[in-house]
This record gives C-alpha cells, structure tokens and sequence, in this order.
C-alpha cells in the first residue's frame, strides 16, 4: 500500500504539472519558453506514464508489469519525445514531413486504446477509477474531431481558431491534470492494510 501511494503520488504530481507546462506553453507560443515549456511537457508526461508503468512492484504498476501494457505504455510514454527527436532532422525548407501524418496521429491512438483496455483489464487500478484512463483518451479524441470538424468549412474557419484551441486544450488537460487528480484521488482513498489490535492481559 506505501509503494502504491508513493508511485501513484509520484505519477499524479507529474501528469498535473505537465498539465500546467502545457497551459503555460499556449500562454506563450511564439516566446523564448515556448521550445523549453514544449520539452517540458513531453519531460513530465513521460516521466509520469513511465511511473505508472513499471511501479515500485508489480502492485504498483498500474499495468501490473504485464509485458503487453507495459510495452505499449512505456511506447506511448516516449512517443512525443520521439517525435521531437525526429522533428530535429526535419528540413525547414521541405514542407514533407519526415513522419507521415497517418502514422503520427493514428500510432499513438492505437498505442492508447490497447494502454487503457490493459490498465483496466489489469486490475490494479480501483473498480471505480478502472477506465477513467479509457475515458480520457475519448475525450481527448472527441475534442480533437470536433476541432477538425469546426476547421473545415473555410468560411467560419478563422472564427472557429478560437474554438478548436480551447477543445483541443480541453483534451490535452482530461489526459494530464484530469487523470493526475483522479490518481491522487484513487490512492487517498484506498483503505489501509488492516493492522492488528491487541488487548491488554486481563488482570
């Protein structure tokens, strides 16, 4: 039960802080911080997903070290710095990305689907809290669709910037601070292991 607490904890504390780089990281696109907020960002995420992953045990991970949620998590969890890593290669003058969209966006999709069915299949998580990992990623998927949506018809496509971002934030904050708060939350309210009472002799 500590082990968990502390991981938990640990992983919590880092999904929300990097919910905050991110939204320091809108407040100041353009900026000097802007490239520093954005390594942050993929830093924290990572850091935490990969917390939760491999646990202090296997009662800690939220995957319990099965080899087919941890692989997948630990994949998701390095993906966004992959991405960076790869972006650095990218020639500024060739508009082709060096990553196919197709595999940038749908990748780390069915790396997610199979992380959150395995973190509930996993049974490690509270039967309550179980697929609030599923449930934002939908929220996160729904809000990106619909951003795309609102950006299609190029005659309400500048009035609708406005709109996609705040959706877009939406998702990005249910899949950082939205499931840091649940986690902190998850492990404050496990019981704790039951501890022995003994009784004084009878005189």
């Amino acid at each position: 039960m500590r082990g968990r607490r502390l991981t938990w904890t640990i992983g919590g504390i880092g999904l929300i802080a990097s919910g905050v780089a991110g939204i320091l990281l809108s407040a100041t696109l353009g900026s000097s911080l802007t490239d520093f907020l954005g390594f942050l960002v993929d830093i924290l995420w990572a850091g935490a997903c990969l917390v939760f992953a491999i646990g202090g045990s296997t009662r800690d991970s939220v995957t319990a070290r099965r080899p087919l949620g941890t692989t997948t998590l630990v994949l998701l969890a390095l993906w966004s710095l992959a991405m960076r890593v790869v972006g650095l290669f990218q020639d500024p003058m060739n508009p082709t990305p060096l990553i196919p969209w197709e595999v940038s966006t749908f990748v780390p999709l069915a790396l997610g689907i199979v992380a959150v069915v395995q973190i509930a299949r996993a049974g490690v998580v509270p039967r309550r809290w179980r697929w609030t990992p599923a449930i934002a990623l939908g929220v996160q998927v729904a809000s990106v669709a619909l951003g795309q949506l609102l950006m299609m018809d190029p005659a309400t496509a500048m009035q609708a910037i406005g709109l996609a971002s705040a959706l877009g934030m939406l998702g990005f904050l249910a899949g950082t601070v939205g499931l840091g708060i649940i986690a902190l939350v998850a492990v404050a309210s496990e019981r704790p292991a039951s501890v022995a009472v003994y009784s004084s002799p009878t005189e």
